[in-house]
């Protein structure tokens, strides 16, 4: 069984220190392969905004993160509708489907589905893995864009395609450099970077949630 594919490895994930994703774990040798991730949690009702970059080895890492660590804290705060903060709960997608169920909620049925979804991805190549990861997203932020609450996920499957997403949802140059502090030239040098220098590889991640933040 892959590592990823288990909740106790991201239990002791968590046991050494908070949110560790949001360093670069990725070795510089093998920075090509680095896939990076936007999470999002906005609750308007309960004045919540909780936003994650991170960055994974490869898609199977990506995978693991995601069913085990971001759903899982994304649709227990959707479901505990009195609880103000966040919390990981550390279980197997099985246990937690069973929670899910044991729920009122209307959204039990869809959740429950995006776990079982995830599930089947395990068997998939790397490669596959991470195109079907892509769609996953899609529909899944589409579907949870609601009036009062949103969650969220993007892919990226290099520093480039950062570059272009948040030069695509900033219409303009200027806009990018007011929100951002970056011109388009030093966003891609920037971006290039990541892949060269081992400062800019140790620490972009930290650069995106620091500087970047919430990409919705």
């Amino acid at each position: 069984m892959c590592k990823y594919n288990h909740p106790v490895y991201w239990e002791n994930l968590l046991a050494k220190q908070t949110r560790p994703w949001q360093s670069c774990s990725v070795p510089f040798e093998a920075a090509q392969q680095a896939i990076f991730i936007n999470t999002a949690i906005i609750d308007y009702r309960r004045n919540t905004l909780d936003n994650d970059w991170s960055c994974h080895p490869d898609a199977k890492s990506l995978l693991g993160f995601i069913q085990y660590l971001h759903l899982p804290l994304a649709f227990y705060y959707t479901l505990n509708q009195d609880r103000e903060a966040l919390y990981f709960p550390i279980a197997t997608s099985q246990e937690f489907m069973e929670y899910i169920q044991e729920t009122d909620s209307p959204y039990a049925h869809v959740m429950i589905e995006a776990i079982m979804e995830l599930t089947g991805f395990w068997e998939l190549d790397n490669h596959t893995c991470l195109e079907r990861l892509k769609d996953f997203c899609i529909k899944f932020n589409e579907f949870w864009y609601q009036d009062h609450f949103i969650l969220n996920m993007n892919i990226f499957a290099s520093t480039y395609e950062i570059a272009e997403y948040l030069l695509n949802i900033n219409e303009f140059p200027e806009v990018l450099e007011e929100d951002f502090g970056l011109s388009t030239n030093q966003l891609f040098r920037m971006c290039d970077s990541f892949y060269h220098e081992q400062f800019m590889h140790k620490n972009f991640v930290k650069i995106l949630n620091h500087k970047i933040g919430c990409v919705i």
